[in-house]
Formats: C-alpha cells, structure tokens, sequence
C-alpha cells in the first residue's frame, strides 16, 4: 500500500467520530490510489481477514480496529501498517500513516466508475473542490443567515411600525373621543343653560305658570269625576283602568300640547324683545356718538375755537379703569374722566344731566377721575366737560345711556 504527501488534508479533518469504521469498511471492495497504473483492490471481512488483489494476484492478510487510538492495523505480506482515518465520504476514504503527514486513499470501488484519478494532481483537484464546495456551502449559508436576519429585521420593523401606526391611531381616536365627549358636554352644558334660561324666562311670566296650574287642577278633576262615573255605571272592574286612560289622553293629547304651544310663544316674544331691546340700544349709542359730536361742534362754532378736540372726557366701569362704556345702571358707581391738560384751559367744570336732574362740579383740576352715583337712571345721561380758554367757553359732550 502506497502512501502520499497531500497538503491540503492537513487543513482539516473530515473523520466523525460516531462513524462505524467497520461499518464503512466491510462488505465492500476498495481500489487504493496509486500512481502506477496498477489494480490495487482490497476487501475487509468482518471476521478480520483481509483479502488483497493487485492486479488479479490475491494475497490474504488481516485487518483490526483498535478503538483505544482509533487506529486500523493492516498485516499483509509479511508488513503490517498503522493507519488512522482522516477523511471519508461516500467516494473515497483518506487513511493517514501514523506517525507521518503521509495518506492512503482508498475509493469505493462501485463509485469508479465517476471518479478514478490516475494521478495525484488529480486527486488532490477532487478535495480542492470539496474544499471549494465546503467555502461556497458556508458562504451561501452565510448569505441565507444574513437574508434570514435582514427579513427578521424588516419583519421587526415592520411589526414595529404597524404597532407604532396602531398607537397613533389609537391616540387619535382617543383624542377624537375626547373631543367628541368635550364637544358633546358643551352642547349639553349649552342645552341646560338655555333650558335653565327658559325656565327663568317663563318664571317671569305669570300666565305660564297660571296655566300649569289650572291644567293641572283641571285634568286631576276630570279624572276624578270620569272615574266616579265609571264606578256608578260599571258593572265589574273596568273603571279600575277608566283613571289612567283618561290621565294620559288629558295629559298627552291636551295638556302637554298647550304647555308647549304657550311656551314657544312666550319664549318667541322674549327673544323679538331681546332683539328689539339691543336694536334700540345700539340706535340709541349711535344716536348719542352723533348728537354728541354734532353738540360740540355746534358749541365751539359759536364760540369761533375748535380747540375742544384737545379734551379728553369719557365715563369708566369703576372695576376697570379706563375701560370706556356707554351704560349706567341704577345705584351703581361709575367714573368719569377727563383731560384737559394739553392746552391752559381753566376754569374746569363737570355738569351732569340726568333727566330733570343737574349735577355740578365746579373748580376742577385740569385732569381728574370723578366718581359718581346717581338713585334713578333718566336715559340718556348728558355729560359736559367745560372749561375756560382765552376768554372763550370749551364744551366736551358724552352720553351714556341706561345699563
């Protein structure tokens, strides 16, 4: 049996341990490589003898595996070798001499027929392409594990995404509901304060609440009175259910109906006079700015100056100072300011006309803050601001008209 040098076995060894080397070994005839020529066969029985066949001249020898090194012994000719396994796959099996970087092969002799080198370029061509096909299995592994991670990733990423998706959406909706609930009590919050706004409305109205009462009485007396009837004429029970047929017709069909026909009726009267109301009022401000501005126009045309535009004179809520305002209510204060500073006016004056009803404040500073209270409030209130400039009389007009 010949041996040989092969580099490329040294990089790695391909023997498993859990092989069977008598398994691999027995029942099946081996050529070993040589670079002869010659038909090197060898088959190993199982009762440990081993026949050797070169080239039809038959030698008997034995074989054995010693476990304790995983070794296999060949005896033959007189020779016996030590041999370890190293490779093995379904085609050939690499035995290395013991001791020594030298290898047998030995190939199955029914895979010849594929694969039978006659040298050993050729052989040591067959395990660079193992070696090749080993590189090119793990990169594709590699490239299948790194596919596999980058689909997990996206798959991740994915999830990630739609779970990000699912939290927006559920806060939008959770923000939707919010706001629906936020617009929903507003409007209820709305309806109560209208409804408690009617019922103010309608407190005010005594024939309203005269007509509760006396439908009230009215549908309580007809019962009773059907319900003593039907008790007299009734031979049986029935006028047990005579009361709340009766109730409910007065109730429903009469009572409800005029209730709500009244309402609406009083509640259209009060919101035409509401609207009535602030037409008059805001005719009644624009009355007041014109006759105001025609007054003081009028005033110092009469008096050959138009220096009155450098006074300044307005009333004031007293909770807000110089806040401008046009109302005044009955027993409540109210402030009036004025400025006369910006020329030498004197002389000052403050003269106010309430109805029939003056009021006069004399020898004022040029710029001051007056408050004022007046019991009964005649709209409109005539508010004069005059002052003394080069022998000649300044007027200053406000109205005000009542809150």
């Amino acid at each position: 049996m010949k041996t040989y040098l092969l580099d490329i076995l040294n990089k790695y060894n391909r023997f498993s341990e859990s092989l069977d080397v008598k398994t691999i070994l027995c029942n099946k005839s081996w050529l070993a490589f040589n670079d002869t020529g010659d038909k090197e066969l060898y088959i190993f029985q199982e009762n440990g003898s081993l026949i050797v066949s070169i080239n039809g001249k038959v030698t008997n020898g034995t074989w054995q595996y010693i476990s304790t090194n995983k070794s296999i012994i060949l005896s033959f000719k007189g020779q016996a070798y030590m041999l370890h396994p190293s490779f093995f796959d379904k085609t050939i099996f690499a035995l290395q001499q013991d001791g020594t970087n030298r290898y047998a092969f030995m190939i199955d002799e029914q895979q010849s027929h594929s694969f039978q080198p006659k040298s050993l370029t050729e052989l040591n061509a067959y395990f660079k392409n193992i070696e090749r096909k080993k590189v090119e299995a793990e990169q594709q592994r590699i490239r299948i594990a790194l596919a596999q991670q980058k689909a997990q990733q996206k798959r991740i990423e994915e999830e990630q995404r739609q779970q990000e998706q699912c939290r927006i959406e559920q806060e939008k909706r959770q923000r939707e509901r919010e706001q629906e609930e936020l617009v929903n009590r507003a409007i209820e919050e709305q309806k109560k304060a209208e409804r408690k706004k009617e019922q103010a409305i309608l407190k005010q109205h005594k024939t309203f609440l005269i007509v509760q009462i006396i439908g009230s009485i009215v549908i309580i007396a007809f019962t009773v009175g059907m319900t003593f009837l039907a008790y007299n004429s009734a031979t049986d029970s029935v006028w047990v259910i005579v009361p709340p047929i009766i109730f409910c017709l007065l109730y429903f069909l009469v009572y409800r109906k005029i209730i709500m026909w009244l309402r609406q009726k009083l509640l259209r009267k009060y919101l035409h006079s509401q609207q009535m109301d602030k037409q008059k009022l805001r005719d009644e401000i624009q009355w007041i700015e014109q006759e105001s501005r025609r007054e003081e126009e009028e005033l110092n045309r009469l008096n050959n100056t138009i220096n009155y535009k450098r006074m300044i004179l307005r009333t004031e809520e007293t909770s807000s100072n110089y806040k401008q305002t046009h109302r005044i209510f009955d027993r409540k204060e109210f402030a009036i300011y004025w400025d006369a500073t910006a020329m030498k006016f004197k002389n000052v004056s403050l003269l106010i006309y309430n109805g029939t009803e003056i009021v006069r404040y004399e020898n004022l500073e040029n710029k001051g803050r007056k408050i004022v209270r007046l019991k009964k409030v005649h709209s409109p209130v005539k508010i004069i601001l005059v002052a003394n400039w080069l022998d000649a009389l300044i007027y200053k007009v406000v109205y005000a008209v009542k809150g």
